[in-house]
């Protein structure tokens, strides 16, 4: 009789604890679900269902078997049902509106940069209007008329607004608030580097680009590609092909495994769409270069540059972390198609990636790194980027965080040295590379407008000229986005997106940080109304 009893309380105890579990998972996929959240209910009835009968008279014999297999098709069915359509319907390009001020503006007496040579220009007036540059000409020779508002400029130096090219700015809490100080530091447009088709749809609409407050969201894709939605190369092609049709501009790579890194390449080759974003220290930079990935951003991540110019590369290579295999998984593969149970993992790897980015922390395995650097490896390595026409979006400065944020000990130093070493090689070779700081709205939102002149500093250090510096942060932003006939040089027809500077931006990189007067679309703000949205912003 005890021993009935005994077992009945264990087999209520093991019921319990069942319950919990499933209705805990039911909880959790509704919770990270944004839409069709009923179908997790669907789980749960039939998690539920199955409990209930366990309880009865019916469970026994040919019906247990049974009951499973219909809850199991009616939960996997009712999951699958609730889940997103993927017809997507192809995205059709529009012109939008752009933003432009209320009025003409009228710069007298100011000195144009040319961003290709770093020829300078003194004594000029230039005029702009309904958001362009439409004259340019010697001091004097532009007559204002009671519409203009003219602006005193002796001693200024025009140079075209900064770009920078890998933030994720978009789509977050204090997005606006951040937006504003990046103007108020000289930033007019800004490549994003996260996205979702949502976020697409909001900007195909005029979002982020329609206001001469905040600068210009220049390009985005959609979501980036992961273990968790793109886990084999057949459906990531296939998460690709809808990417292209939700108007991405270009497909990111997060960190996938290296046959879904090649389909990825492959297919946006086919379809002319580039593929930027990580390339993780299991596949070969060089390799990645020729098979068309259009820019590398923080030198691969996880030290895959310097392992790419590393005497000993097959030796670190062979040791790099690599995506677990458990990712090619048909079953984690299945699962992965549950929106809700995606964007929950997603969310949790893509955190402690984040925070792991930083790469190997063993340090005989840095030390490793370090002694067997090859600057002609490191030079070779450049070259391919140029013959590719390989793009690289350094983050000096998030590799500065990474590595001596919390102190400076002999490897870390050295490490970080070695970043400067490969990003004046790269400048050397003529390695086409261009700023980025890998802010945005999130939780360090109030560096957003300082992190750009930090990897001004950074550049410097490197020994990269103040030219090829300003370059990076305008002309050749405009290059990569082809769009070279309305940015990144002080031109008629150009865009009127400017930053007036107090000093000579061709004799130091310095003189970058020392911003009189910001013009978005033809509005002009000058120093005091620049510190103001500093102050007004900094004070929330």
């Amino acid at each position: 009789m005890e021993q009935k009893t005994e077992r009945k309380i264990l087999k209520m105890i093991g019921f319990v604890i069942l319950s919990v579990i499933l209705f805990g998972i039911v909880l959790v996929l509704m919770i990270s679900s944004d839409e069709r959240w009923y179908a997790y209910l669907i789980l749960a009835a039939s998690a539920g269902s199955l409990i209930i009968l366990r309880r009865t008279k019916f469970w026994y014999g040919w019906r247990v078997p049974l009951y499973w297999i219909l809850a199991l098709v009616i939960a996997w069915g009712g999951l699958f049902a609730g889940q997103p359509p993927v017809d997507i319907q192809p995205y059709t390009a529009m012109n939008l509106e752009q933003p432009s001020a209320s009025y003409k503006l009228l710069l007298n007496n100011v000195t144009v940069v040319d961003t290709r040579t770093g020829n300078l220009t003194s004594n000029m007036s230039l005029l702009s209007a309904g958001g362009k540059i439409i004259d340019i000409a010697p001091a004097g020779s532009i007559k204002a008329d009671k519409d203009t508002k003219v602006v005193d400029a002796t001693g200024k130096y025009a140079v075209p607004g900064y770009l920078d090219m890998h933030m994720h700015m978009i789509g977050e809490e204090h997005t606006s608030e951040a937006m504003s100080l990046l103007l108020a530091n000289g930033v007019t447009g800004f490549r994003q580097m996260s996205g979702s088709p949502e976020l697409l749809k909001e900007w195909r609409s005029g979002a982020f680009t329609s206001s001469t407050d905040q600068p210009a969201l220049l390009s985005m894709p959609s979501n980036v590609l992961t273990p968790m939605n793109a886990p084999t190369p057949k459906v990531a092609v296939d998460y690709v092909r809808q990417q292209q049709k939700e108007g991405a501009d270009f497909i990111k790579i997060g960190g996938v495994r290296p046959d879904v890194f090649n389909a990825v390449l492959a297919e946006g080759k086919k379809l002319n769409i580039p593929v930027v974003g990580h390339v993780l220290p299991d596949v070969d930079l060089k390799v990645a270069a020729e098979n068309g990935i259009r820019s590398v951003e923080h030198f691969g991540i996880n030290h895959g540059a310097l392992i790419s110019a590393s005497t000993d590369e097959k030796t670190l290579r062979a040791k790099a972390t690599a995506i677990p295999s458990i990712t090619a998984n048909p079953i984690f593969v299945q699962l992965m198609k549950i929106k809700g149970l995606q964007n929950f993992v997603n969310k949790q790897v893509m955190s402690a990636a984040i925070k792991s980015s930083g790469g190997e922390k063993d340090p005989a395995l840095l030390q490793q790194l370090i002694d067997t650097y090859s600057e002609e490896k490191a030079t070779q390595l450049a070259d391919i980027f140029v013959e590719n026409n390989t793009w690289q979006t350094p983050t000096v400065m998030r590799i500065h965080a990474g590595l001596l944020s919390s102190g400076s000990d002999s490897i870390s130093q050295e490490l970080y040295n070695l970043y400067l070493q490969l990003v004046k090689t790269y400048d050397s070779e003529g390695v086409k590379m261009m700023v980025g700081t890998d802010g945005g709205g999130g939780d360090n939102w109030r560096d957003a407008g300082n992190s750009i002149h930090q990897e001004f500093d950074e550049l410097e250090k490197a020994g990269i000229s103040p030219l090829h510096v300003l370059q990076m942060t305008t002309f050749n932003g405009a290059e990569f986005l082809g769009r070279l006939d309305d940015m990144g040089t002080v031109e008629a027809g150009k865009n009127a997106d400017l930053v007036l500077l107090d000093a000579n931006p061709i004799e130091s990189v310095q003189n970058l940080h020392k911003i009189h007067a910001v013009v978005r679309a033809g509005s002009y703000r000058d120093k005091t109304e620049l510190d103001a949205i500093k102050e007004e912003i900094g004070a929330k």
